[in-house]
């Protein structure tokens, strides 16, 4: 009973204080529910960036989540004991950890890894068994016990710089679906290249929309939303050691979820982790991770690192 007193109080006050101009104003519109970007504006005053961390959605609890993407490593299967040491080493009960192994390696691993560690390929087809030269169906996957799939990574979509045909929304949408159907978890890399970069945040964000909008029907249509996890990777970070700052990368991440609450509804927003890659590494996970739309990290060459263990914990305080 006093606390409904002193919060009706409080409110009583804050409604007379709002009719004069004092600084007892900002607080009578903090407590009547506005942004502190609004109650703290200025006539006249720019705002500098397009998103806003008092959101709801960003507040809910989200289980962080990170990724160790060993792409085409190591080079002898003999440091494969090691690599796989480092990662049963990281502690999986506040955090999610799966691991990206090599195509070759992937068979000689994915039964070494302590409980709650994930093994995610990093790639599959979308048309099961058969005669599919050269590429690795959900349906072994499954078969294996393996729980997740990683696709669309940009070193797969069309960064090679090879004349070859490259992967196209449409068919990682196509993917993501077989992927799910399946039972398993889908980690679904996009970013953005350079050039778009340059142009600013809207060029950014549309790309990524881009990316996203042919996904979104069956993320929408997902009963267990915690199965789909984007990895927003900007490609011009990636094996650069040129990371986004840790502003760049929560207004995209922000903008990229209030692209998913205007397609699929808040709820969904609010329950779909995105991680950020991208030259993630023990020396800059601190700055990003304390952003409210970073729920977790890809990491590409410090997952082959001992300090990869380190990134774990931090998240897991």
């Amino acid at each position: 009973m006093r606390t409904i007193t002193v919060a009706v109080s409080c409110l009583a006050f804050a409604g007379e204080a709002a009719q004069e101009d004092t600084p007892w104003k900002t607080l009578a519109k903090l407590l009547a529910g506005q942004t502190p970007s609004d109650a703290f504006s200025v006539p006249g005053a720019r705002m500098t960036s397009r998103t806003n961390r008092w959101n709801p959605l960003s507040m809910m609890a989200r289980k962080p989540i990170v990724g160790g993407n060993w792409k085409c490593n190591p080079a002898k299967p003999g440091d494969l004991e090691g690599l796989v040491a480092n990662i049963n080493a990281c502690d999986t009960s506040k955090c999610d950890v799966y691991v990206c192994p090599s195509n070759l390696h992937l068979g000689m691993v994915y039964e070494k890894f302590n409980d709650g560690i994930l093994v995610a390929p990093q790639n599959c087809n979308f048309a099961g068994c058969g005669a599919y030269t050269g590429e690795m169906s959900v349906d072994q996957m499954k078969e294996m016990g393996i729980k997740a799939c990683m696709i669309g990574h940009s070193e797969r979509r069309m960064e090679f710089g090879l004349p070859t045909p490259y992967e196209s929304n449409a068919l990682l949408a196509t993917k993501l679906k077989y992927i799910l159907d399946a039972g398993l978890m889908c980690i679904l890399a996009i970013g953005e290249p350079l050039p778009v970069r340059e142009k600013g945040l809207e060029a950014v964000v549309d790309y990524c929309k881009g990316q996203l909008c042919d996904v979104l029907p069956t993320l929408k249509a997902l009963e267990d939303k915690s199965r789909v996890v984007i990895a927003y990777e900007p490609v011009w970070s990636i094996g650069t050691g040129v990371t986004a700052s840790p502003e760049q990368a929560q207004e995209t991440q922000a903008n990229i979820r209030s692209f998913i609450k205007d397609k699929c509804g808040a709820d969904i927003a609010a329950k779909v982790r995105i991680q950020y890659g991208g030259s993630a590494s023990p020396d800059n996970i601190e700055g990003l991770s304390k952003n409210p739309d970073i729920d977790g990290f890809l990491v590409g060459g410090a997952s082959l690192k001992p300090t990869f263990v380190g990134m774990i914990e931090h998240l897991s305080k």
